[in-house]
């Protein structure tokens, strides 16, 4: 017999005893479908997450700070996460940073690997709020600088900030800003000002900066809700938060951002050089290792249920194929008189075990791609818990991801069925014959 009626024998003996045969499949149907739905949806994390660091160009992104063993600080805005936040007078939306030396400025641009043009200093501005010129709402905000390298941002609408422009201009976290804003799209919003107040610490008078509004970003698990502002708007801003400081407090930095060669320096590397000064550094690769190491941990855990439930299928394999080896006895002994050889019959047997695997994880498969075919439909649609993210797709299934869970589950079940098998190639012809 050839292999492909090996197959079509296999197939056959098990629709003898469907209800049996399908119990199995079941089984093994439940564990595929754990597994195979648990690695699509990291494959669908991880994907979202590398598109984002893609568009982000922040491939060679570096972020530094002074050590927190330092005596001296400032009081920043907190990074935000989600839409805008209303301003309250009661709010607290500080966090301390601690102060880098002009010194350890000066030596980051001599690391080895660090782009020393893209070297961008830390003296980020605050704001007390933001608040609309269309219906004179107000948000806490945190600010943001792009560093002068690669770095950029995807938009729905407008352009990115121009760093030399002498108008101060804004880059809107999302398009949930715009409609908080007073406006009924992206495309109103652009052209638009938004003010940018700071309540004067002494006096506790306001000072607004009005700033033109040039784009809107696509959503992102990377810019962490931050505005994007212009150098010019930064400077004026932070002039404005320390003009009553001396001015050795003035020049504090407290944050560098910058680029490396990425293509030729290793991350690891230049941190520990960066450490040498008193410094630590932050890639995206890093904030972004967060969350993928979060979704890990989840998907690991439902796939090792996964396994377990095929493990238990394994004994339902067992099961089966003893019954057959039981019920096809005389069978057995015929095809031995006719001079089918021992190793024919044990992969007969072995044979419909691995069968059963397979339609099993194919079944599995099958039904995961339904099932999170359709929770990714009905998420991307209106008040759907992914419409802010249209690139990510919840599961996504490659033949690199799917046929190694297939031939994984064909050959835990061909495990479970050798001792079947085996018993049935042993078995002596003469005794077969005679069995009732």
């Amino acid at each position: 017999m050839t292999v492909i009626d090996l197959i079509a024998s296999a197939n056959h003996n098990l629709l003898r005893n469907k209800t049996r045969t399908i119990l199995t499949i079941l089984a093994i149907f439940i564990g595929s479908f754990s597994i195979i739905t648990t690695t699509a949806i990291q494959n669908g994390v991880n994907d979202f997450i590398d598109s984002q660091v893609g568009a982000f160009g922040g491939e060679g992104f570096i972020q530094m700070y002074g050590k927190a063993d330092e005596d001296d600080s400032l009081t920043i805005a907190n990074p935000m996460t989600g839409g805008p936040q209303k301003y309250k007078e009661a709010d607290s939306n500080e966090l301390g940073l601690v102060a880098i030396t002009r010194e350890q400025f000066e030596k980051v641009k001599t690391v080895e690997g660090i782009k020393a043009d893209t070297v961008l200093d830390g003296k980020f501005g605050t704001v007390t709020y933001v608040e609309s010129t269309k219906n004179s709402e107000r948000y806490t905000a945190t600010l943001n600088l792009m560093t002068k390298g690669s770095i950029h941002f995807d938009l729905v609408a407008g352009q990115m900030v121009d760093n030399d422009s002498a108008e101060y201009q804004v880059l809107l976290p999302t398009d949930e800003w715009t409609t908080s804003l007073g406006y009924k799209d992206n495309d109103e919003a652009i052209g638009k000002i938004l003010k940018f107040v700071v309540l004067d610490p002494i006096t506790k008078q306001p000072k607004a900066f009005e700033a033109k509004i040039v784009g809107v970003q696509a959503p992102s698990v990377i810019s962490g809700g931050a505005m994007i502002v212009n150098s010019t708007l930064n400077s004026a801003l932070y002039d404005e938060n320390t003009k009553y400081l001396p001015e050795v407090e003035k020049e504090k930095v407290y944050t560098i951002a910058a680029e490396f060669d990425y293509e030729h320096y290793k991350a690891e590397d230049i941190k520990k050089a960066l450490d040498e000064i008193g410094l630590t550094a932050m890639t995206v690769e890093d904030i972004v290792g967060q969350i993928k190491s979060f979704f890990d941990v989840i998907i690991t855990t439902f796939t090792v249920f996964g396994y377990v439930a095929l493990l238990a299928a394994s004994i339902g394999i067992i099961n089966t194929l003893f019954m057959a080896v039981q019920e096809r006895t005389r069978e057995i002994g015929l095809m031995k008189s006719f001079g089918m050889g021992g190793n024919q019959i044990f992969f007969s047997f072995a044979l419909e075990a691995v069968m059963l695997g397979f339609w099993g994880s194919v079944l599995g498969t099958i039904a995961s791609m339904a099932a999170l075919g359709g929770i990714d439909a009905q998420a991307h649609m209106n008040d759907g818990f992914l419409q802010m993210f249209p690139t990510f797709h919840l599961g996504v299934y490659t033949i690199e991801s799917i046929l190694p869970v297939i031939l994984t589950v064909m050959i835990i079940a061909f495990v479970a069925g050798v001792v079947p098998a085996r018993r049935a190639s042993r078995k002596n012809p003469i005794d077969a014959l005679r069995y009732e």
